[in-house]
């Protein structure tokens, strides 16, 4: 039984090891948006800083602002996103969220361009922003501050 219960535990050593090894960062990321038409997306999104840094023949591109990639993806015809779009608004659909330091000049470009822009607002958590949704309905945050703040607190584990 001895011996089992020993071969047992030696099995298992590695799995228990990594288990406690912080895992490899993430060395980079993009959000990948499916769009009717790329160039308008493209458009939009030039607004908002980025500049298109790769592009296919079938449309797929990307774009890149700083450290942020966003690919932008044709859909294909026969999807009928009308009948999904009402998953992409809050609370039920995804927020993408983006800093800028320029939170005037942003909203007023997405103004002349003849998108619908909120009204830049303080909010509890102390930073202002403006909401916007890009040609597709995909739910833009235009925030100032950081996505980490600074000042974080300690981080909190919960545990499960």
């Amino acid at each position: 039984m001895g011996l089992l219960l020993a071969v047992l535990l030696l099995a298992a050593a590695p799995r228990l090891a990594a288990a406690d090894e912080t895992p490899p960062p993430v060395i980079e990321s993009k959000f990948e948006l499916f769009v009717r038409t790329p160039a308008e997306s493209s458009a939009f999104y030039a607004l908002l800083g980025f500049s298109e840094v790769h592009a296919k023949p079938d449309g797929y591109t990307t774009l890149r602002s700083g450290s942020t990639v966003v690919a932008l993806s044709p859909l294909p015809p026969w999807l009928p996103l009308h009948w999904v779009g009402f998953l992409r608004h809050p609370p039920l659909g995804t927020e993408i969220v983006l800093y800028k330091p320029d939170l005037e000049a942003s909203r007023a470009s997405l103004s002349a361009a003849g998108h619908s822009p909120s009204q830049i607002v303080l909010q509890p958590w102390g930073h202002r922003d403006f909401r916007v949704t890009d040609p597709d309905g995909y739910y833009i945050r235009v925030s100032e501050g950081r996505a980490v703040p600074t000042t974080a607190s300690p981080l909190v584990r919960l545990h499960r």
